[in-house]
């Protein structure tokens, strides 16, 4: 006998919230709004990987790799960190058995310093322009393209 544990539970507390002001919705769907990761870069099973002259910042790139870009106008925060996780758990689910959590990694591209996220977390400088944040059980690279040195990476003064 397969007990579905999880709807038992919203039963549960359908039940007893009812009459505390409280309305209990089960399974609910929250694809109502198209979400779109920005890029996603998947390394080729049939090709080794060339890290030589890569870009400051792409020297780690595994499996997967999700990327939330914010341009000059875009402001990296919180939020969009927050984001950035949304997208990777839902990655997570898309690609099932084929992905494991460690064989997937976060960046979070900036035209622009990111003050208070980098000064609201421990933050780690790994080379000029790149830094990586631990943010639950996910370190996310994060990568300021007007710091990085000339040539390491695309102009991103636009």
């Amino acid at each position: 006998m397969n007990i579905n544990w999880h709807r038992l539970f919203g039963l549960l507390l359908m039940d007893y919230l009812s009459d505390r002001g409280f309305t209990v919705e089960l399974e609910k769907d929250l694809s109502l709004k198209r979400q779109f990761l920005d890029v996603v870069i998947i390394k080729q099973e049939d090709k080794e990987a060339n890290f030589l002259g890569i870009c400051d910042g792409f020297d780690n790139l595994a499996g997967h790799n999700l990327l939330s870009y914010k341009s000059k106008r875009e402001a990296l925060n919180f939020w969009a960190i927050e984001e950035l996780i949304g997208h990777y758990v839902n990655y997570r689910k898309v690609i099932g058995q084929r992905g494991k959590g460690e064989d997937i990694r976060l960046y979070a591209v900036s035209t622009r310093y990111p003050v208070r996220l980098l000064s609201g977390v421990i933050t780690k400088k790994v080379v000029q322009g790149v830094y990586e944040i631990q943010i639950l059980s996910r370190k996310i690279r994060i990568i300021v393209g007007y710091q990085l040195k000339a040539g390491h990476f695309v102009n991103s003064t636009s």
